[in-house]
């Protein structure tokens, strides 16, 4: 009897590169004999493994990008709608989850969002069992093929790891005929899941070892690279204090059978797993051509802070994808042209939903981690450390909190009377209550910013609205999944919490970081402060370097919960300057931002999610996070 295979597509399917790598096996039902019929037909197998990846670029598919503390969505709007506040607001529940990551059987709440990654995870499993039967297929092809199905095994692990922890090993097809404590198995140890995703890294690594990066066709897919790249960044979560001797959390956290299911014993041997993985993923990028970004429309820049505002603006707008900055990229236009429509400044009154609607925008939190042009905290740069940062500067017409900001600031974020690019030109933003990109005074309209800022990292100049035909065109760009910066902030992390210093490959790298954007190098800045700080100083530096960089990728969601540093930042009540203030001297005036709920952050709770009650009814081994 023919086995049968339901392939369910993911909406976005175009989630990969463009040409022939958009050819999915169709919607409905396909045998198993039909799917390695042919090579050919294979490769459309292999194209549908892709869209079980959560597309992380969208704020209403999954936590990561609006449940930190970097980028926001406006007061407005139910949770149906921004499923992200159910993680600010302590709305998650075993019978209720707006992320259908670990059970995907079901369709409510409304606005839940089902990826299912063990169904991804079993159809990976199909085409390593029978690639290499696939008649007259190349054993380096069923070995590339075999490599990327790996590779997503792992990465759809870890998805898992890092929303619900400890999980279920999935190392094989399940025979249907197995005995009953054969199917339903207990979550295996962190550690151990952490040892067979890293372990399952390195085989995707092994099999691609052809792919270090690929070509414009094939853009998106796996390679040797991002293999070596996210197991690194596994390592550097494994040795983290939330899952490293994390007596306060989880002590009493065990099977049914009373198995541990994380380590109560700090090893510091992890953070040495992790330096390692990092170095052998940077060598590996490097001598491949991957290299930090630097854009060709900086080269005209008059001052260094100019050119490095162009090369951090520049790349994440630009096609990157795979070739030089980014490890591993996703072109899902659903998120990107999300990201552009409701990111963009308004440009035009009255009020409408045509067009650019202000609602994804940097938290005031966001604007006050950058650094000033020195590459210092603002309390820490002679410079500015004497100068309220909230103070109206009438000569620049707007605070001194957006006057001495480094250049990473000025490429991210759009401020009232800042330069700001969009539907092909340049003008001044004007944030004011009844101006243009303002709140239009009316609390019920929901496309207002919440902050009085303006999203500007993912915002290209070309990006436009025709408000004659009602008509969009969107930037087509790729969205960073991991990218070469992040491994070199994560090794000099890596470096200080196993050494308890920076080397010099550390601050090589940190330097790196910092040159592409304009910043002086680490000691130069902070000679002008009395040196480099020590200690827990230097481990809040280096958090901050990471953040700085990373910020509004998605990124900060996981650090604040890996540092165990949730609890605090999310539990605060974020900021925003007074929306309804028509004049500077009203504008400015440091507020609460208004929320549409109530921040509930509960410790140890919602660093992960609940493991779905409608789960545990069916498989009795499984036991349910701490808190629910």
């Amino acid at each position: 009897m023919k086995k049968i295979i339901s392939i369910l597509l993911f909406a976005c399917a175009g989630a990969l590169a463009a040409c022939d790598f958009l050819d999915v096996v169709p919607e409905g039902q396909a045998t198993q004999e039909d799917i390695f019929k042919t090579s050919k037909e294979a490769r459309k197998y292999l194209n549908t493994l892709y869209t079980y990846a959560p597309n992380i670029a969208a704020y209403r598919y999954m936590p990561d990008f609006c449940a930190g503390d970097d980028i926001i969505t406006a007061t407005n709007g139910q949770t149906r709608y921004f499923p992200y506040k159910s993680m600010l607001y302590n709305e998650e529940n075993a019978s209720q989850t707006y992320y259908g990551l670990w059970d995907a059987t079901t369709s409510s709440p409304s606005g839940r969002t089902n990826y299912d990654m063990y169904k991804g995870i079993r159809y990976c499993y199909i085409m390593i069992d029978n690639i290499d039967a696939v008649p007259g297929i190349s054993p380096s092809v069923a070995d590339e093929f075999k490599g990327e199905a790996y590779f997503l095994i792992a990465y759809y692990h870890w998805v898992l790891l890092t929303h619900y922890g400890p999980v279920i090993l999935v190392r094989g097809q399940l025979d249907m005929g197995l005995p009953e404590e054969q199917v339903y198995v207990a979550r295996s140890p962190f550690d151990e899941c952490v040892t067979f995703i890293a372990e399952t890294y390195d085989r995707a690594a092994d099999l691609l070892h052809g792919y270090p990066t690929r070509p414009d066709a094939d853009l998106g897919r796996a390679t040797s690279v991002a293999a070596k790249a996210m197991k690194a960044r596994l390592l550097l979560y494994a040795a983290s204090p939330l899952c490293n001797g994390n007596t306060e959390f989880y002590a009493r956290f065990r099977n049914n059978d009373g198995t541990p299911l994380m380590s109560q014993t700090y090893n510091p041997e992890k953070w040495k797993w992790a330096l390692d993985a990092c170095q052998e993923a940077i060598t590996l990028a490097e001598d491949n051509g991957h290299r930090l970004y630097e854009s060709p429309n900086a080269t005209a820049a008059a001052t260094a802070a100019e050119r490095g505002e162009i090369n951090y603006h520049d790349c994440f707008v630009e096609p990157l994808w795979n070739t030089t900055e980014y490890l591993w990229a996703m072109g899902d236009q659903t998120g990107i042209e999300h990201l552009q429509r409701y990111g963009g400044a308004r440009l035009k009154l009255p009020y409408s939903t045509d067009g650019f609607c202000i609602n994804i925008v940097p938290t005031f939190e966001c604007v006050e981690m950058y650094y000033t042009h020195n590459g210092l905290p603002w309390d820490r740069d002679p410079e500015t450390m004497h100068i309220d940062p909230y103070a109206y500067n009438a000569e620049k017409e707007t605070v001194n909190l957006h006057v001495y900001k480094e250049p990473r600031f000025y490429a991210s974020v759009g401020y009232d009377r800042g330069k700001y690019a969009i539907n092909g030109e340049e003008f001044i933003l004007k944030c004011r209550a009844g101006e243009m990109q303002g709140s239009v005074l009316d609390a019920s309209k929901e496309y207002q910013s919440c902050t009085g800022y303006i999203l500007k990292k993912w915002i290209h100049r070309q990006s436009a609205f025709n408000y004659d035909t009602k008509s969009w065109t969107y930037r087509k760009y790729a969205y960073p999944y991991i990218r070469l910066a992040e491994l070199y902030l994560s090794y000099a992390e890596a470096d200080f919490e196993y050494n308890g210093s920076l080397s010099d490959a550390s601050l090589n790298y940190l330097n790196l970081v910092r040159r592409r954007s304009g910043l002086p190098d680490f000691k130069d800045s902070w000679a002008l402060a009395g040196g480099i700080p020590t200690g827990d100083e230097l481990r809040k530096v280096l958090h901050r370097e990471r953040s700085i960089e990373l910020l509004m990728e998605g990124m900060r969601y996981h650090d604040l919960r890996r540092w165990k540093e949730a609890g605090e930042a999310m539990s605060r009540r974020p900021k925003a300057w007074n929306l309804d203030g028509r004049t500077a001297a009203d504008f400015y005036r440091v507020s609460t931002m208004k929320e549409s709920g109530v921040r509930t952050f509960e410790s140890p709770k919602t660093y992960w999610m609940a493991i779905p009650l409608s789960e545990i009814n069916i498989n009795y081994n499984l036991a349910q996070n701490p808190g629910y």
